[in-house]
């Protein structure tokens, strides 16, 4: 028998693989690989996702719109442009970073991104403060918005809609 060796799905779509691939885990991958390019949601899971809140969108566009403007701005700083300090400048910049992936984690639905996101908010509120106290004009605006996001954003990610998004079960469905 030649090497190479062929299953039904791979000929399905016209494909030979060598028989090293075929056998054993290889086969499956190959499959589910070429399952997943001709029909896109084989890979998906069976249970579906739930639909993403208004909510949690419009926090993935707060969330990547606060990061850029967080690396602006703490970039403006560190060129000279700005006030404050610089070590501001600096812990700005990282949460800047943080923003843009907690987006990213939002909008998908990442499990992550819950906790993540809560956790961050919390801690930028902290952040907000000093903003207001040390960083001039930009950094007082950026501060007040900062602040409200930390307070707005972990309190919304609690309820039962963005929850379940972000897969998390309430400890009343457990029981």
């Amino acid at each position: 028998m030649s090497e190479w060796h062929s299953l039904r799905s791979i000929q399905e779509v016209g494909c030979v693989c060598p028989r090293r691939v075929v056998d054993g885990y290889g086969a499956q991958f190959a499959n589910r690989l070429i399952t997943a390019t001709v029909n896109p949601d084989a890979l998906q899971s069976s249970t579906p996702k739930p639909h993403r809140p208004l909510g949690v969108t419009i926090i993935a566009i707060v969330a990547a719109a606060g990061g850029l403007l967080s690396l602006f701005g703490g970039a403006s700083r560190l060129a000279g442009m700005g006030t404050g300090p610089i070590a501001l400048a600096y812990i700005v910049i990282v949460f800047g970073i943080l923003g843009l992936a907690l987006g990213a984690g939002f909008f998908t639905g990442a499990k992550w991104a819950w906790m993540a996101g809560t956790i961050i908010y919390i801690i930028s509120i902290g952040l907000g403060i000093a903003e207001i106290i040390y960083g001039g004009q930009v950094g007082f605006i950026g501060g007040i918005i900062r602040t409200l996001a930390g307070i707005i954003i972990p309190v919304y990610l609690m309820r039962p809609g963005p929850k379940s998004f972000f897969g998390k079960v309430s400890s009343a469905a457990k029981t």
